[in-house]
């Protein structure tokens, strides 16, 4: 409960107004990140500016997920590790100004304002 009220607060600090989330929420963008897409990259956009300017929310995150059940063995003794739940873990979070001109390259152009945060604790 900690660690996912913690995961939360994080989340919430880092992106301020915006909400990430793994659905289609307006504003933010999330694709499979890293290792064999083990991650999570979700992109947010806080409103333009009148310079045309906005700020961006980017937070990398590890799904919750159930831990395989694994065992090995050898000639003299076994060892079993796995079968439990690990929580939604972030991995980074920031906030940065983006220009059209300072998009970075694997990253897309304006994707429209985020919606409010609600409730932090169901970000997912």
């Amino acid at each position: 409960m900690i660690k996912t009220l913690t995961a939360a607060v994080v989340i919430g600090a880092a992106t301020m107004v915006f909400a990430p989330s793994a659905g289609a929420a307006p504003g933010c963008e999330s694709v499979p990140w890293g290792f064999l897409g083990s991650q999570v990259r979700t992109l947010c956009d806080g409103p333009m500016m009148a310079d045309g300017s906005w700020m961006r929310a980017r937070v990398i995150w590890v799904p919750a997920h159930q831990v395989p059940f694994t065992c090995s063995y050898s000639r003299y003794s076994s060892s079993c590790s796995g079968g439990y739940f690990v929580d939604d873990k972030v991995v980074s979070a920031e906030e940065y100004p983006v220009r059209p001109e300072t998009v970075l390259p694997d990253e897309p152009g304006y994707l429209g304002p985020a919606a409010p945060v609600q409730n932090v604790a169901g970000v997912h």
